[in-house]
């Protein structure tokens, strides 16, 4: 009688998690991105229409400088969003193939996964000790934060590509110390 537990894919327990479930943290991360682009996409989709839809029968200046604030607006959050997640897409490439080795260290991909939960974890208690009155809002942020972070850090994680990796990572890092700034200094 053996000791060792198996999981579902008959590999042994003793494997570390991240190796025996690999395919499955790379599809998850991929998603993330994926969702995220297609969120992006979504709000320059809402921007384009804001911008050229023509409006009601009552047309002033309120109206019109509405429509491009919003269109501006829209087309930042797009870029904020789309950005990352493509860079994240782009490093996610090749991740799944047989022999696929992460290009980064051991030591900066558990960095940068540690910077990640941790910042994501951080605007979870900002969200719950002092967020909107709103929950739907709240848990909405909390989400594109956490798609983004983590979706990152499985691109930075998983890469089998040095400079996809690399910008991964700065782009990781960009994201998170953005998150912490809205957090600290524009959330207070």
């Amino acid at each position: 009688m053996s000791t060792q537990i198996e999981v579902a894919e008959g590999t042994p327990a003793d494997r570390p998690f991240v190796v025996a479930h690999h395919r499955a943290l790379v599809i998850g991360s991929r998603t993330a991105m994926l969702m995220l682009l297609i969120a992006a996409l979504a709000v320059l989709a809402l921007g384009v229409i804001a911008l050229v839809r023509g409006g009601p029968e009552v047309e002033g200046l309120l109206r019109a400088l509405f429509g491009k604030v919003f269109a501006v607006v829209a087309g930042s959050m797009a870029a904020v969003l789309g950005i990352p997640a493509a860079i994240g897409l782009a490093a996610m490439s090749g991740a799944n193939t047989e022999g696929a080795i992460p290009a980064l260290g051991a030591a900066p991909r558990r960095f940068l996964v540690a910077t990640a939960l941790i910042t994501v974890g951080i605007a979870a208690v900002s969200v719950v000790l002092g967020g909107t009155s709103s929950l739907l809002v709240n848990l909405g942020l909390l989400g594109l934060v956490a798609l983004m972070l983590l979706g990152l850090a499985g691109a930075v994680s998983f890469s089998p590509h040095r400079w996809r990796a690399t910008l991964a990572a700065i782009a990781l890092v960009v994201a998170a110390l953005g998150t912490l700034w809205v957090i600290f200094a524009v959330g207070r």
